[in-house]
């Protein structure tokens, strides 16, 4: 069999995006998150959903990895203050209908990776 350079191949990382309406702004959605940056997402999760025992917390899985996906995968700037009240923060992002429209346009096998990559932490 002949060998194929995979310099050849002309690869590159996925880096689409789609775009939403969310009362009259432009978000942009990844299609794809690099590794390193999946990784950075389900190491925040990880540590905050901690309880003082070092036992992850379903509620706070729930909550990190909601608030995870809207940093890592859209344009959307959060500040510092907002940051500070992670319950006050997914409420608003959740009620909102915000998260639905934001992953709605992730690709399912993109987001299941995610999901899947919690089996055998929590």
């Amino acid at each position: 069999m002949a060998k194929v350079s995979l310099t050849k191949l002309g690869l590159k990382v996925n880096q689409d995006v789609k775009n939403i309406e969310f009362n009259e702004q432009i978000i942009e959605v990844k299609q794809y998150l690099p590794i390193n940056e999946k990784l950075e997402l389900i190491s925040s999760v990880i540590n905050s959903a901690a309880d003082e025992n070092n036992f992850s917390n379903p509620v706070k899985e729930n909550v990190f990895l909601t608030l995870e996906i809207l940093y890592h995968y859209t344009n959307i700037n959060f500040t510092d203050k907002q940051k500070e009240d992670p319950v006050k923060l997914y409420d608003l992002v959740v009620s909102s209908g915000l998260v639905n429209k934001v992953t709605d346009l992730i690709p399912e096998e993109e987001l299941k990776k995610h999901l899947e990559s919690f089996n055998g932490f929590f």
